[in-house]
């Protein structure tokens, strides 16, 4: 069987899996098509004005017993040429995924001398702990082992702490507000993880502006937008790796190389409502996946539910008596790209127009995700998973 064989026969699976989606007690998705969500959604947009206070972090622990930082520089990229987000599997999660994450080809040449030094960073010491490549290495590391820090910016963020913090606790490490040797040693452990580059060169294609439009209610506004969100990193980062660059079609640019979400399916999720941050368990009750949310403390509920429906690219509309509110499908949907209801009518988890702002402000009640952190939570929560809203 060759390659074009290969791919059309999973093409072919994957579009069975689609036309055989999943709905639980709820409409197809197909009601997309007619302006109607599987679900009432009243969640309205973010409020700026209405942000709440950011829950303070823990006391850090004190270390004991410090492992020495490493004398050699561990295992560096050594990848010319890449892809991330492949998704041939047969099986469910995977095609969801497909469905979820289009295919990025990259290549590591041409990166410049500060790229090259992201990609190469080694935490020797306190001094480090102000080192943006070092600290967008600690991002990349942090994510790839499934703990998402939000949008990649350089910066040791509220989410980038909290991020390590549940890895360090995972690790049974004492707790810290900035990296040290201890959790460092950890986290480089894995050398297939090292081995990926950090930042990368990718050429745009027209493709990446399908959800463009200045005018849109729910599409990127410009292209830069949309490569952020699809490399997941902040737009400040983006403008700074292209100082000159112009985003469009044919250039290649320098982004966060994304790597492969977490593919292990999720059969039951808590949501910390005091530490904004979503945790995923598997079927054996191991921790797989964390992710920085939003949520509204005085109106997000408390309690355990069932997830009823998931929805990739919901309309939305909080008054479904009149189908001239509905705001159509799209990245800047007050929704996101994402819907996961539960049995609890109106609330659920969902996307967001604003990653950059997760944590930082206050939900209508319901829990925001990144739209990128949303996408892999639809592709591996499982039909019926528990929801606990602690």
């Amino acid at each position: 069987m060759n390659v074009a064989h290969y791919y059309g026969l999973a093409g072919l699976l994957i579009g069975l899996v689609v036309g055989l989606s999943w709905n639980f007690g709820t409409r197809q998705s197909s009601a997309i098509a007619t302006e109607e969500l599987p679900v009432v959604l009243t969640e309205v947009s973010v409020n700026d004005n209405n942000a709440q206070t950011v829950p303070s972090l823990p006391q850090p622990a004190q270390a004991t017993s410090p492992v020495p930082p490493p004398t050699s520089t561990p295992t560096s990229p050594t990848t010319e040429f890449g892809v991330s987000h492949r998704f041939s599997g047969m099986d469910l999660v995977d095609a969801r995924l497909a469905m979820a994450f289009d295919e990025i080809i990259y290549n590591t040449q041409d990166l410049d001398d500060f790229a090259k030094s992201v990609n190469s960073a080694v935490w020797r010491g306190p001094e480090d702990n102000h080192n943006p490549a070092v600290i967008m290495r600690i991002q990349a590391l942090l994510n790839w082992h499934h703990h998402s820090v939000g949008a990649v910016d350089g910066k040791m963020t509220l989410n980038t702490i909290k991020a390590m913090h549940v890895f360090q606790q995972l690790h049974d490490l004492p707790t810290s507000n900035e990296m040290n040797a201890q959790t460092w040693a950890k986290l480089t452990a894995n050398q297939a993880l090292m081995r990926q580059p950090v930042l990368v060169r990718y050429q745009i294609v027209d493709q990446d502006f399908i959800k463009v439009n200045s005018k849109g209610r729910s599409t990127y506004k410009n292209g830069s937008e949309a490569i952020g969100e699809r490399f997941h990193m902040s737009l400040d980062l983006l403008k700074q790796l292209n100082k000159g660059v112009v985003i469009t079609a044919g250039n290649t640019i320098t982004v966060y190389n994304p790597y492969e979400p977490n593919k292990t399916p999720i059969h039951r999720v808590v949501v910390k409502r005091d530490q904004n941050i979503l945790y995923a368990y598997d079927e054996n009750n191991r921790l797989t996946a964390t992710y920085p949310t939003t949520v509204n403390l005085a109106r997000t509920p408390q309690g355990t539910y069932q997830v009823t429906s998931r929805v990739l690219d919901p309309v939305y509309n909080k008054d479904f008596s009149n189908k001239k509110t509905a705001i159509s499908a799209g990245p800047n949907n007050p929704v996101g790209r994402v819907w996961i209801g539960i049995d609890k009518p109106t609330f659920g988890i969902h996307g967001s127009p604003e990653p950059e702002k997760i944590s930082q402000q206050s939900s209508a009640g319901c829990v925001r995700l990144t739209n990128w952190d949303a996408l892999g939570l639809f592709a591996t929560i499982e039909n019926g998973a528990t929801v606990v809203f602690d």
